[in-house]
């Protein structure tokens, strides 16, 4: 017992205090289920929070059971906000799924979730690739 309170105590002390906790949503190898990771991103760190968040997702998940949204190289483009709308523009590496990432589709919709859960003031995601909008974007 006492050993795990000194655990606790030392991850206390150790943990950064400039860092924001951010849920992020993967599809699973596997299943056809979506799981969540943990990540602490660093707070002003001078980016955009919404890039830096869109940015860490497509780096993808940090754990070899999940699929990344898109294939790697994929780059924000463009991420704005305005009336609650949010604009993604994605690179055309987007284009290129592979067996390490989901469905074209998949990924958009974890993209959207994601984004809508993090940042409650967003009510809508429209999601552009290679500068064309794609999936429901009207």
């Amino acid at each position: 017992m006492a050993l795990l309170a000194g655990a606790a105590i030392v991850s206390n002390v150790l943990m950064r205090k400039d860092r924001s906790r951010s849920v992020m949503y993967f599809s699973s190898f596997g299943t056809d289920d979506v799981c969540t990771e943990v990540r602490y991103l660093p707070e002003d760190s001078g980016v955009d929070p919404l890039v830096q968040y869109v940015d860490e997702l497509l780096l993808g998940p940090m754990t070899n059971r999940f699929k990344h949204l898109f294939a790697q190289g994929t780059k924000v483009e463009f991420c704005t906000v305005e009336k609650g709308v949010c604009y993604v523009g994605l690179s055309r590496e987007a284009l290129h799924p592979n067996k390490q990432t989901a469905d074209i589709q998949t990924g958009i919709e974890l993209l959207k979730v994601n984004i809508v859960k993090r940042f409650t003031e967003i009510s809508t995601v429209l999601v552009y690739i290679d500068g064309r909008s794609v999936y429901g974007n009207g």
